[in-house]
């Protein structure tokens, strides 16, 4: 069920530039669809959530390969079957949690496109035990910024061609999709690492001196978002360019994630919390709070508001409230169904929902503010 939803909130895409901050600006996230693409079949989200041992934040980026078919199909059920499995297989340690969703990720986009579409996967498990994995697979990457030197480097190698076995040309060996013989590349993070970014390759048209300048010389993980996804429209935006970027001697793991069935998702767009109900695995409660882009980079954060507690400024929100408060006490009414829903519904697949929308001041295209980047 936490599959299915997921997949089905990640599918909206993202047609013009988002971005979002969220644990008091420890965590920035961007997606960019550029200056020729018609379609972004990027997707980039974060998940926060606990088991009975620790608190973790899970990043990724998948970005769909459009020179094969249904590339951005291919990268929802990648992302979504990828968190889910982490979800069910944690119990196991980080690593081995990893390792499974990534193979997850791999057999149900290979029995979606029978080989003849994928998409690129990379992600970074942190926990709050300091258990921190990263796996990559394909030519999205990982780039790490060290305590002590601030020196940039990449943690990745691209399963191309080029990289992988010193030919040419930057067709991809291996990705997400491919069926048998996948082998994803999964390591420890060091612990003198101080801030990881996760790119799209739409971001690597920003040559490497130019990236490490701007990351160097930024104050903060939202403000690398930002210029990154600038720069790359800069340098011609010839491709989607998303970005999940963390802090992490400032990430923080939310006081109420140590309820064990309390998945909170971020995307570009908004942050949403889904409810586990334990006593029946196939009910879900969705608490689904959307919050605009509410992030002003140039400001103190420690003086914002907390950007995971978005600010309601629609004065009809108080009637969505009024309803939840006194929905218990209602009588049930019963109501016309067609009869393809009276044939497949059925008491396990029920599931509530709780909507709360928040919106902030952001501009009318609700687009990421930026001077002359186009």
């Amino acid at each position: 069920m936490f599959q299915e939803l997921f997949q089905k909130h990640i599918a909206k895409g993202i047609l013009s530039r988002k971005m979002l901050s969220i644990d008091n600006g420890s965590i920035a996230i961007a997606s960019d669809v550029g200056l020729t693409r018609q379609a972004n079949q990027d997707r980039v989200a974060v998940m926060k959530f606990s088991s009975v041992d620790a608190s973790y934040t899970l990043l990724s980026v998948v970005d769909g390969m459009g020179g094969m078919r249904d590339g951005e199909k291919s990268a929802e059920i990648a992302i979504s079957v990828f968190f889910n499995t982490v979800i069910n297989t944690i119990h196991l340690g980080p690593e081995l949690a990893i390792s499974k969703a990534t193979l997850a990720a791999n057999d149900a986009v290979f029995q979606f496109t029978n080989a003849k579409g994928g998409s690129t996967l990379t992600a970074i498990l942190l926990s709050n035990n300091g258990d921190n994995f990263t796996v990559n697979v394909g030519d999205s990457r990982i780039y790490a910024r060290k305590r002590e030197s601030h020196k940039i480097v990449r943690l990745s190698i691209d399963d191309s061609l080029a990289e992988a076995v010193g030919g040419s040309g930057t067709e991809l060996i291996q990705f997400i999709g491919m069926g048998d013989g996948i082998q994803p590349h999964i390591s420890r993070l060091s612990s003198d690492v101080s801030q990881v970014f996760l790119t799209t390759d739409g971001i690597h048209y920003i040559e490497p001196a130019t990236l490490s300048s701007i990351v160097e010389n930024s104050d903060n993980v939202i403000q690398v978002v930002e210029r990154l996804v600038a720069t790359a429209r800069w340098c011609g935006g010839p491709d989607n360019a998303s970005i999940c970027a963390a802090d992490l001697e400032n990430l923080t793991f939310n006081e109420y994630l140590t309820e064990t069935n309390v998945v909170q998702v971020s995307d570009p767009t908004s942050t949403f919390n889904f409810i586990l109900d334990k006593s029946n695995i196939n009910s879900l409660s969705l608490d689904y709070v959307r919050a605009r882009n509410i992030i002003e980079p140039h400001k103190n954060t420690s003086k914002h508001e907390d950007t995971d507690k978005p600010k309601v400024v629609r004065k009809e929100q108080s009637s969505l409230d009024d309803t939840k408060e006194t929905s218990k006490e209602r009588p049930k009414r019963k109501r016309a169904r067609s009869k393809k829903q009276t044939e497949t519904a059925t008491p396990e697949s029920k599931m509530q929902i709780k909507l709360t929308i928040c919106d902030d001041e952001s501009n009318e295209n609700d687009e990421v503010k930026d001077d002359s980047s186009k």
